[in-house]
Parts: C-alpha cells; structure tokens; sequence
C-alpha cells in the first residue's frame, strides 16, 4: 500500500536533521549579532531552513521517495545547490578563531576543495545506481540517511565558493571559477545518460501509480534534464557572483594578482637586459630613476629709466 501522494511523512530521522539545522542557525544568528551585514545575508539561514520544510516535510518528500524520479531531482536540486550556500551564508565570521587548534585543522582539511569535489560526486553516484537507489526506496530510514548525506557532501562542496567562519580562501577567483566548472562534470554526464535511457531504470516508479500522467520514460528524461541543466542553476549564480567580484577588484599595491597566491608579481625584481650601446640616461628613465626637471629662472627686469642717470 503505498501512501497518498499528497499525504505529509514525518520521518524522525529527517525531523532530527531539522532540529540540527535550526540550532546551527539560531546559534549562527546569536553569534553573528554584531557582524555588519546586510539584511538578506541575515536572512539566508532562515530561508535555508525553510527550504528544508519544504523538501523534508511536505508532499515532495512522499511523491520522491515513492512516485516519481523528476520530484526526486527536485528534492535534491533543493538539498544540494540551494540549501547548502544559504546555510553556510548565515554562520557567523568568526568561527575557526574560537575553535581548538586541532579541530580547526581537521574542519580545513574536510572543508578542502579536493574533499568537497570527492565527497558531492561519490555521494551522488553512490545513491543513485540502480542497487543502492532501490534500496532506499523501499526504507524510509535509508532514504533519510541519503538525504542527509546529499546535504553533508554538499556542504563541503559549496565551502570553499562561499568561504564562511572567516576561513582563509584556499582558492583565488579564477580557481573559484573552474572549481565550480569542474567540479559537477560527472552529474551532467549523469544527468544526460538518464534522460536518453530507453529502458526504466528504478523498477519502483515503474509499478507506481502515474502522476500528473508522466510515463515511466518521460518522467526520467525530466528527471535527467533537471540533473544536467536546472541543477546548475545555483551554480551558475555562484560563478556570476565570483566572476562580477573579479571584475570589480582592483589590483593590490603590493602585486597579488588573485590567484591565491600572493607577493609580488612576476619579474619586478628581475633585472632586464639593455640593448648594447644604450645611452645611461635610457636606463635610468626605463628603471624610473628620473630627476624633476629645473624650473627656468627668468631675467630679473628693470624699468626703463630707473638705474642711475649720466651727467
């Protein structure tokens, strides 16, 4: 007997993920009281949590896990390219200040790009091949737990592009940008392979009673198309943000181009060789050793008439 499809699941072990995420942002608010940010950054987390009511407990959750893929897709469009920057939005910035010493270096070592590049892409393949995805549609506890990994993996994807707690950035602004570039290639290629399957991949939506009149097949090509274009709608506003802050930096005095790696540029301190029988005043002029040039001094003169006169 499968459930309504706009019946509302309470899951407990999706209700506790809840309450978590409610601490980490009442606690990130109370934290954050004194910061200077602007009113939308304040409301990040708030929103985030919304979302998570939406996508955990409302009628999504139950057409997901039980209907269709393409309500699956949309769940975890919210899971894992909305909510996560919105939380990470909304903790406070000074957080890794007040952590013990060691903890704060573990958290940057989990928080590492190349950590959130592994994590995002064996999260997602892992519950989606046809064994492990099958399995948590018949238990709502391990379709809980998969929820809650997606969420966790995308949150150490996203850290590095959002940057919070006051981290240092690991990563300058053109990194950033191939970062998110590269980093969800494999779910694109995922998301094309699902929607040019011609056989029905998850036999659980195939014995489900048709919803909104999607077939089998149309509801997995929507479903792939949601992986491989709407998924990365967040990402596409992420890169737009990091690419307009690029634009708009100015170059530092002190040379740092933004590629994260700071000091000065390439070949200021390098001597550059001068063409033979160049003139000394060439050299000093290219080095820029170069004097004020003195102001002429004009002839005092004298009105007609008024030196001494002769007898």
């Amino acid at each position: 007997m499968l459930p309504s499809p706009w019946s509302v699941p309470v899951d407990p072990v999706l209700v506790v993920g809840l309450v978590i995420a409610v601490t980490v942002t009442a606690l990130s608010m109370q934290a954050a009281r004194q910061e200077p940010r602007g009113a939308w950054r304040r409301a990040a987390a708030p929103v985030a949590v919304l979302l998570l009511v939406a996508s955990w407990l409302s009628p999504l959750q139950t057409l997901a896990s039980h209907y269709l893929l393409t309500a699956h897709l949309l769940q975890i469009t919210l899971v894992m390219g909305v909510i996560p920057p919105l939380l990470l939005l909304g903790l406070p910035g000074r957080g890794w200040s007040r952590a013990p010493g060691w903890l704060a270096s573990l958290g940057r070592v989990a928080v590492h790009p190349l950590s959130g590049m592994l994590a995002i892409n064996v999260a997602f393949f892992g519950w989606h091949l046809t064994g492990a995805y099958e399995a948590s549609l018949s238990s709502s506890e391990l379709y809980a737990a998969q929820q809650l990994s997606l969420l966790a993996a995308s949150v150490l994807f996203w850290w590095p592009i959002v940057v919070p707690l006051g981290d240092r950035r690991v990563l300058g602004r053109w990194a950033t940008l191939g970062y998110i570039m590269v980093a969800t290639i494999p779910q694109t290629f995922g998301g094309i392979t699902v929607a040019l399957a011609k056989h029905q991949l998850y036999p659980t939506y195939g014995a489900a009673p048709r919803i909104f009149g999607l077939s089998v097949l149309t509801d997995q090509q929507i479903a792939g198309a949601c992986i491989a274009l709407v998924s990365k709608i967040a990402l596409f506003v992420a890169f737009s943000v990091v690419f307009m802050r690029l634009l708009s930096e100015a170059p530092s005095d002190d040379g740092d181009d933004g590629g994260g790696g700071g000091g000065r540029r390439r070949g200021t301190d390098t001597p550059s060789p001068q063409p033979s029988g160049s003139v000394p005043w060439l050299a000093d002029l290219n080095a820029g050793r170069t004097v004020p040039e003195p102001v002429p001094v004009r002839p005092l003169r004298v009105p007609v008439g008024a030196g001494p006169r002769r007898e």
